[in-house]
C-alpha cells in the first residue's frame, strides 16, 4: 500500500497500457483490434477532428512489442517520479508527448503540402507509449537520484535508441516524434530540477525515501 500511494502515477499509466493490451490480446478480433489502432493514432486526420482524445488514446494502445515497451515505461518512470513527484512526473512526460506528436506531424503536413509524401500519411497507424518513456527514460538517466540507479535507465536507452530513431534521416514520423520526446525530456526535467533547487523544494516521495535510507 505504501508502494501505491507513493507511485500512482505510473502504477496507473502502467495498469492501463497493461489493461489495453490485454484487451487487445485477448478480447478483441483482428478486425476490431486495427479499428481501435486506427481511432487512436495520432495521425493527421484524427489530429484535425479529436486532438485530445487521439492523444491521450493514443498513449495506452499499441501495435506490438507491449511487453517491451511496459519495461521499458517503468524504468523510466519509477525514477522520475522518485525525483520529481507524481505530478511534476505527469507534466514531463505530457509535455513530450504532446511536443513529440505535434511537431512530427506538423512536418509530415508541411512536406504532404509540398508534395513530398502521399494523402495516405493522413491515415497511417501511429500510437504507443513509445513518447511517454523516451521521455521518461532520458530525464531519469540524467537527472535520476542515485548513480548507480540512472544505469539502468541509460541502459534501456541504448538498447532502444537505434530502433526509436531509425529512419530519422528521411524524416520518419515515428523517429522524429521519439527524438523530439527525448529533447522535451530533458528540457522540461532540467527546468523541473532548476526550480526545485531555487525553490528549495524536495517532493515528498524523495523526501520519504531519503529518511528510510538514511
Amino acid at each position: 500500500m505504501a508502494f501505491a500511494r507513493r507511485y500512482p502515477m505510473p502504477l496507473t499509466f502502467l495498469g492501463l497500457f497493461a489493461a489495453m493490451w490485454l484487451v487487445q490480446a485477448l478480447i478483441l478480433p483482428p478486425g476490431a483490434r486495427h479499428a481501435v489502432i486506427a481511432w487512436a493514432s495520432t495521425n493527421l486526420a484524427n489530429l484535425a477532428v479529436n486532438p485530445v482524445g487521439t492523444m491521450v488514446a493514443s498513449a495506452f494502445v499499441a501495435e506490438g512489442s507491449q511487453g517491451v515497451l511496459l519495461i521499458a515505461a517503468a524504468i523510466g518512470l519509477f525514477p522520475i517520479t522518485r525525483r520529481f513527484g507524481n505530478l511534476r512526473a505527469v507534466v514531463l512526460v505530457a509535455a513530450a508527448h504532446v511536443a513529440a506528436t505535434l511537431i512530427s506531424q506538423g512536418i509530415a503536413l508541411v512536406r504532404l503540402e509540398a508534395g513530398l509524401l502521399s494523402d495516405s500519411i493522413r491515415t497511417i497507424p501511429d500510437v504507443g507509449p513509445s513518447y511517454v518513456l523516451c521521455a521518461a527514460l532520458v530525464a531519469a538517466f540524467l537527472y535520476g537520484r542515485g548513480r548507480v540507479r540512472r544505469l539502468v535507465p541509460l541502459a534501456g536507452w541504448c538498447a532502444l535508441a537505434p530502433v526509436l530513431l531509425a529512419g530519422l534521416r528521411t524524416l520518419d514520423i515515428a523517429a522524429v516524434g521519439h527524438l523530439v520526446a527525448m529533447l522535451t525530456g530533458a528540457l522540461v526535467g532540467g527546468l523541473l530540477l532548476l526550480l526545485e533547487r531555487r525553490r528549495g523544494l524536495v517532493p515528498a516521495p524523495a523526501q520519504a525515501a531519503e529518511a528510510a535510507e538514511a
